[in-house]
């Protein structure tokens, strides 16, 4: 079963998006992007769903954390945000994450969207 990290400081999107994801994957919610950071070096993440906006350290410094670090550098990340600016979008892309998804999150388009990823890395 592909475990997947979710990323977000709003403890309600994490239970939704847990939700959501808990009888397909296994789950690991934390609330910050320095929670994240430690997951990531201790368990074994095969994606992870990053909230931009974020009190702290945000969705773009995690990413360039993980990019920075060999363990997880080649872990794909979709970025969730309700950020409707298309820089941000374009900032996310560049810094090398596979997907975009605005919040609120549709339910099937979301588990469509991480099927992609596992396609795109076979």
């Amino acid at each position: 079963m592909k475990h997947l990290l979710v990323v977000d400081d709003v403890s309600t999107n994490l239970k939704c998006i847990g939700l959501i994801l808990e009888n397909k994957y296994r789950v690991t919610t934390v609330k910050s992007g320095s929670e994240a950071l430690k997951c990531l070096n201790r368990e074994k993440i095969d994606l992870v769903l990053l909230d931009i906006r974020m009190v702290g350290m945000d969705g773009y410094e995690v990413m360039e954390h993980m990019k920075q670090n060999l363990k997880t550098a080649d872990i794909p990340v979709i970025f969730l945000t309700a950020d409707t600016d298309k820089g941000s979008e374009e900032r996310g892309m560049a810094l090398g994450a596979v997907d975009y998804i605005r919040k609120p999150v549709v339910p099937q388009r979301l588990l469509e969207r991480i099927e992609a990823v596992w396609k795109m890395e076979e």
